[in-house]
């Protein structure tokens, strides 16, 4: 029997089946690696953990110079803000977070930045700020042809910054979009 094959079976005896296992030493070469290749294209990284979810990894994403990282659902958000990590976008719209009230207790805590692409969201944002005591960063989401979500036309984006800019309680953190294909 190999190590390897000792090592399985210890896994299965103390955790039973099914059981995700990682090597680290691989996920920190690959983090090193994908972090080698922003850093050579002079471009900040900023990893989605939607794949991983664990503030464990993203802490070395983090630590091998990730400026922040990306969350698909406010509940990501509030896992990766609990374990201290501050610097967190939002990648869709989060109607209903914020109309719940959770929005504003994460923001409260962390500062957050929340991709938008129409008013009626901004305008939810803009009420958690409030309620948060602090601005909600706005990141305009544009549609570059995937037909994803975001607006087309640059008089849209214009528009929608226009509605940050005015608001006391949010902050304009800049445009996302997906490169086309």
């Amino acid at each position: 029997m190999t190590a390897n094959d000792r090592l399985k079976q210890e896994l299965i005896e103390q955790f039973g089946t099914p059981c995700a296992v990682i090597d680290l030493d691989i996920v920190d070469r690959n983090i090193a690696h994908l972090q080698s290749l922003c850093d050579a294209a002079g471009l900040a990284n900023r990893p989605h953990i939607k794949t991983h979810k664990s503030p464990f990894l993203a802490q070395r994403q983090l630590a091998a110079g990730a400026i922040g990282i990306t969350c698909q659902k406010l509940g990501e958000a509030e896992v990766m803000a609990e374990a201290g990590i501050g610097d967190i976008l939002i990648a869709t719209n989060i109607i209903g977070a914020a109309r719940s009230g959770r929005l504003a207790a994460v923001q409260r805590r962390t500062p957050l930045k929340i991709c938008a692409d129409n008013p009626f969201s901004i305008n939810l944002y803009a009420e958690a700020g409030r309620a948060a005591g602090r601005p909600v960063s706005v990141v305009i989401e544009c549609d570059t042809g995937q037909k994803r979500s975001g607006v087309v036309k640059p008089a849209e984006v214009m528009e929608l910054a226009k509605i940050v800019r005015d608001n006391p309680w949010l902050e304009f953190g800049g445009l996302m979009f997906y490169p086309p294909v």
